[in-house]
């Protein structure tokens, strides 16, 4: 606070704020991070909706167009 220049009352000096710095406070309020439990929230998806046997099965088809097409 700053007196004024009879120093009978403080005067209160606003300075503006940078919009950029409002928003960063605000978005680091916001998100709650659990990284481990998004990972493993994804994992079983990709189980429970069968995407997996397509990786298995893609692999082994690749693994096996590769052993016929290359050559020694």
């Amino acid at each position: 606070m700053h007196s004024t220049a009879s120093g009978s009352e403080p005067s209160l000096v606003y300075l503006p704020t940078s919009p950029a710095l409002q928003t960063e406070a605000i978005v680091a309020q916001v998100f709650r991070q659990d990284v481990l439990g998004d990972i493993r929230k994804g994992w079983n998806n990709f189980v429970e909706s069968g995407q997996i046997w397509a990786l298995l099965i893609g692999i082994v088809a690749g693994y096996m167009l590769k052993s016929i097409t290359s050559s020694h």
